[in-house]
């Protein structure tokens, strides 16, 4: 397996004034000289501000590959306000880091849609802000004795759709409204606060009739993408074991974790 190549040192996309911004963005764009053509009232521009949009990555085999879009809106001297989208990826096999920019949203997702192949998918369309997994996963069959559960890692690749959203202040939040002693600590909480996109997903549901009362608890990993290019997850029960039946959240650092604590609580009767 060759080894991924260096990653380039990261775009400084904020501050500075706006013309600088838009020459930044056009000259590492390899489309940037055809764009500029229609670009000339924005290096007038007032502010400048960007935003990442949206974003997308896996650990391989063979490498790591990244894709990201970037929002950028130049606030222009009439009070208008110009759009251009700047997508980043390394999925040519050189493994290079590559950059485009586009005027136009419907451009942008033909882009994207190209991009994507290499990560094997989609097979239509995306909806906005919808997560992607891939078509086969349906199909993959289940391991171990519960039913409805994603297959052991290493079992199957990994692959997410990230969505920017104020990542770092959701892990923030979600850490802070556990209700387990052993919930991660502030190491874990120091490491999030570097998140710049974020997945949640469902991971399983179980109920059972305890003591002649309907108790119920569902499984959430919440996936960040962290500044670096990691990934870290978090596992969320919600349960109503509680004497009231309230509903009540607990997070761990592992899947195993949260179901064994799940599973001992419906076990216990």
């Amino acid at each position: 397996m060759d080894a991924e190549p260096t990653r380039a040192a990261e775009v400084v996309r904020s501050g500075g004034r706006p013309a600088d911004q838009l020459a930044g963005l056009l000259d590492r764009a390899e489309n940037g000289e055809r764009a500029a053509r229609h670009l000339a009232e924005v290096r007038s521009a007032l502010m400048h501000y960007c935003g990442l949009q949206s974003c997308r990555h896996t650990k391989g085999p063979p490498r790591r590959l990244n894709r990201r879009t970037y929002r950028h809106s130049f606030l222009l001297p009439d009070g208008d306000v110009r759009v251009l989208w700047e997508l980043e990826h390394n999925t040519h096999p050189d493994g290079l880091v590559r950059h485009a920019v586009f005027t136009d949203r419907e451009d942008l997702a033909l882009a994207e849609w190209d991009v994507d192949l290499a990560f094997g998918g989609p097979a239509v369309f995306p909806e906005p802000g919808a997560v992607w997994r891939p078509p086969a996963a349906a199909a993959l069959p289940h391991q171990g004795t519960e039913p409805g559960l994603p297959p052991e890692d290493g079992e199957e690749e990994r692959r997410r759709a990230y969505t920017e959203g104020h990542s770092a202040e959701h892990a923030r939040r979600l850490l802070r409204r556990a209700a387990n002693v052993n919930a991660p600590g502030p190491d874990v909480g120091a490491r999030l606060r570097a998140a710049i996109a974020h997945d949640i997903t469902i991971v399983t549901r179980r109920s059972a009739l305890i003591g002649g009362r309907l108790v119920s608890w569902s499984l959430y990993e919440h996936a960040f993408l962290l500044l670096d290019g990691s990934e870290l997850s978090l596992w969320e029960i919600d349960h109503t074991r509680t004497p009231s039946g309230a509903p009540v959240c607990e997070v761990y650092a592992s899947r195993d974790a949260a179901l064994d604590t799940a599973v001992r609580r419906i076990e216990a009767g």
